[in-house]
């Protein structure tokens, strides 16, 4: 997986339609989509403005629906992601990617979006402005911070009194507080953190990832190219797919005892972290779907 985000950054990096200046030319976004998350796939490929292609593998009933720009277009997409009562208006869009697996449901449980980003020669600084600018944009639709249900909820501003750089209290955290986002990094945490950037939220039934690859073989420190996208994952999908092939028919079933057995892990770790003095997130509201008895 990692191979091809950094693919997906040398072909990024190499049609970025910007002048010698540095700066790019000037495009106008004519494409508005409408994506409403639980809704019709087969609709909104009807009713979209811009055209999908469509890549089917029939003997496992799943399609790619895709839309793909370059960053050089004067087209680019604009995108409202919808849900009841919240719309998340997304711009500077050039990959549009809508799975569709009809043998679970043919409703929209999965998409992708990668935006255009800054010109390769932008500061670091710059884009991590404009990375925390994207996350704050989805907290003010209503998303909020994620945690997953085996990692301790430590927040952000816990950092410094453990150390954390190998692991949080025994865990490897898919949701890591380096990476809280209601906490912006420092330049220097943001520089040395590593190449793969990744931020959990979620808003009823669906999560948010926002998914950063900078490419760390530049010749400044001080600039960089980066990917930027993000996945919405229905929780029905993302639970589905922590099972293996075979038992995931009865999933529903198997979930709770397997919530209970990564909240046990959680509680494993917080009870280290308190013990040395860490706070722990007790305001955090987990979905609906991860409540357990």
């Amino acid at each position: 997986m990692k191979t091809l985000w950094l693919l997906s950054l040398v072909l990024l990096a190499g049609c970025d339609g910007f002048t010698n200046e540095g700066t790019y030319k000037v495009k106008k976004e004519t494409k508005n989509i409408d994506i409403q998350l639980g809704s019709s796939v087969e609709d909104l490929l009807k009713q979209s403005p811009a055209r999908f292609s469509s890549d089917c593998l029939a003997a496992a009933n799943i399609c790619w629906h895709e839309i793909n720009k370059s960053r050089g277009d004067r087209d680019l997409l604009s995108l409202s992601i919808t849900q009841p009562e919240s719309a998340l208006e997304l711009d500077q869009v050039v990959s549009l990617d809508i799975v569709a697996d009809d043998a679970v449901s043919k409703n929209i449980e999965e998409v992708e979006v990668t935006f255009r980003g800054l010109p390769d020669n932008s500061t670091h600084e710059e884009n991590r402005t404009l990375i925390y600018d994207l996350i704050d944009k989805l907290k003010a639709a209503g998303w909020h911070k994620y945690y997953f249900p085996s990692d301790p909820r430590i927040p952000g501003s816990e950092l410094g009194k453990y150390d954390w750089e190998k692991s949080v209290f025994g865990r490897s955290p898919l949701s890591h507080p380096l990476f809280d986002p209601d906490r912006k990094m420092s330049l220097e945490q943001w520089t040395t953190s590593g190449m793969f950037y990744d931020w959990y939220l979620y808003r009823g039934d669906y999560l948010a990832h926002i998914k950063v690859l900078r490419n760390s073989a530049v010749a400044s420190t001080e600039t960089g190219s980066y990917l930027i996208k993000i996945e919405f994952t229905s929780l029905n999908t993302f639970w589905q797919n922590s099972f293996e092939e075979e038992k995931r028919p009865d999933w529903k079933k198997l979930l709770p005892e397997h919530l209970k057995a990564l909240l046990l892990l959680r509680s494993e770790a917080e009870s280290k972290a308190r013990a040395a003095g860490v706070e722990i997130d007790q305001s955090y509201q987990a979905p609906a779907m991860e409540l357990v008895n």
